[in-house]
């Protein structure tokens, strides 16, 4: 059981305390209204998993760190064309990872698990991020 998420996105926005759904969908729908495709980064509650949704208007991409970091993921991609986007992260534009790309929907929806888990999300197939 999670009990919140620590979210940012933005440096003048600064970080964020996510405690329901409704204010994770509020966030989510904030970051997607952006001008530029971003990087949203969620913290658990214990400090133990970090996943970053890459949000843009067409596609999303997904990575996770867990085990204090020592391991990271990125989303399986789930088109069947190969996606890439550069999203902006707190200013810095940065590309995600190749075949990472999946549906706004299963970003969401991973996001969602990760608030009520605070863990990898199951309903995502990852990928070990070999970088």
């Amino acid at each position: 059981m999670n009990d919140f998420l620590t979210a940012y996105y933005d440096d003048d926005a600064g970080q964020q305390r996510i405690g329901s759904q409704a204010e994770l969908d509020e966030l989510l729908d904030r970051v997607v209204g952006l001008p530029r495709p971003t990087w949203l980064e969620l913290v658990s509650a214990d400090e133990l998993a970090t996943m970053n949704i890459g949000l843009a208007a067409a596609f999303s991409s997904l990575t996770l760190y867990d085990d204090e970091g020592s391991a990271k993921y990125r989303s399986a991609g789930t088109f069947d064309e190969p996606h890439e986007a550069t999203f902006d992260y707190g200013g810095v534009p940065t590309c995600m990872g190749k075949g990472s790309a999946i549906t706004v929907k299963e970003a969401r929806a991973a996001a969602s698990e990760f608030l009520a888990t605070g863990r990898r999300p199951e309903l995502v197939v990852w990928e070990l991020a070999v970088d």
